[in-house]
């Protein structure tokens, strides 16, 4: 006699198997110019990231992006889609996490931060050879292309980044090069 659903279910143990955190971040850009936050705590303290974080239980991923963007920088958000996710190995020092990447246009308003931000605004950014220019700072980056000419996450390699956490150099790239 073959096993129920519910059997199956009873039986079976979720702690067997390590699962990831789901984070998520967000690309608003406003003409050449992304928004960032500072960030206020640690991992990566005082370091320019994208807004986001972690979805809550019982929250989907859209709705943890928008309020994650309003709580950190006080905006509000239009024609929000999903651009891909960042999962490569050891991406946050803290733990194993995935993030759901979104990108968006900026709707108006003037940002604040808030929340974990310290600070939020517009940066200018732009992107030259292997180097991402986010104001007068620089990122340096091996950038490898897939066989679609979109940024390969695991492949492409931050190489030199005093500016921006974790791995959000190479989020802001691939959505460049996408964008082109």
């Amino acid at each position: 006699m073959e096993e129920t659903l519910e059997e199956f279910l009873a039986r079976y143990d979720p702690s067997a198997y390590k699962h990831p955190s789901v984070a998520v971040d967000c690309v608003v850009r406003k003409g050449d110019e992304i928004l960032l936050v500072r960030r206020g705590g640690h991992p990566y303290i005082g370091k320019l990231a994208l807004p986001g974080g972690f979805i809550e239980e019982g929250e989907s991923a859209e709705q943890a992006v928008r309020r994650e963007l309003y709580e950190e920088t006080g905006l509000c958000v239009k024609r929000l889609s999903q651009f891909g996710f960042a999962s490569t190995p050891g991406r946050d020092p803290r733990d194993w996490n995935i993030s759901l990447v979104f990108t968006a246009e900026w709707d108006g308003g003037v940002p604040k931060g808030g929340d974990d931000a310290a600070d939020a605004g517009f940066y200018p950014v732009r992107l030259s050879e292997n180097s991402l220019f986010v104001g007068s700072n620089e990122a340096e980056l091996m950038i490898v292309l897939n066989e679609c000419g979109e940024l390969d996450f695991d492949e492409t390699k931050i190489v030199k980044d005093d500016i921006l956490a974790f791995d959000h150099a190479k989020i802001i790239a691939a959505t460049l090069i996408k964008g082109r």
